[in-house]
């Protein structure tokens, strides 16, 4: 995640370290009960210039049945780690539900280091729909543009000032020609989907057939269906 992450980490350092403004969610961390729950959806917001807006929708397993929560949450480190149909553990605490992020990529085999600590905003009273709800996507161009399917050849890291971002150039085969997407934004969610050979819903321009755009809300949301 590079410059994005240490952003992040210093924005919510500030607002949920013992102390904090937050007393709900050291409430949560303190006295939440561990639950087996699945990712069910993604809500992102372009933050402007300062980060994203991230909020993670799940089905938490609890004494009474399933319900569902959504809470104002980004994963870190590894958020490629959880696409939608993921099973993570939950924390619930009377109306507070977040993901215990540690917790789950030590189930993964994963070591969470230090920074995949319980950052989280308020949980939704009404959760939002399941699938993914990404800002980012450019609706227009999808809509505008005639519907096709790509396969990935090859996926190379944007870098700015020798630094990791969340861009990427996305090398594509459609319809027998070779497309190249430069600088497309590669939400975390979607990063499983860009394997050599793996099939993506795009939309081609009907002026220029050069331009193309990934549906990686549909692309998510198939794969996971």
């Amino acid at each position: 995640m590079g410059i994005l992450a240490d952003v992040v980490d210093s924005v919510f350092f500030d607002v949920f370290t013992p102390g904090g403004r937050d007393r709900g969610l050291a409430r949560l961390v303190a006295h939440g009960e561990a639950r087996p729950a699945t990712v069910d959806g993604y809500r992102v917001r372009s933050g402007g210039d300062s980060t994203d807006e991230h909020w993670i929708s799940l089905t938490v397993h609890g004494d009474a049945g399933p319900f569902r929560a959504t809470v104002r949450q980004q994963l870190l480190p590894h958020p490629e780690r959880a696409p939608l149909g993921t099973p993570v553990t939950a924390l619930h605490h009377r109306d507070r539900v977040a993901v215990d992020w540690g917790a789950t990529l030590r189930a993964q085999g994963v070591d969470p280091g230090d920074r995949a600590t319980v950052l989280a905003g308020r949980t939704l009273r009404r959760p939002l729909p399941p699938g993914i709800d990404d800002a980012r996507i450019d609706r227009r161009r999808l809509e505008r543009g005639t519907a096709a399917e790509a396969a990935v050849v090859a996926v190379e890291p944007v870098e700015v000032f020798g630094m990791p971002t969340e861009n990427v150039d996305l090398h594509l085969q459609l319809e027998g020609r070779a497309v190249t997407v430069r600088r497309a934004v590669l939400p975390h969610y979607a990063v499983a989907l860009t394997v050599p050979g793996a099939i993506l819903p795009v939309a081609v321009d009907r002026k220029d057939p050069t331009r193309v755009t990934v549906d990686w809300a549909a692309a998510a949301e198939r794969a996971a269906a």
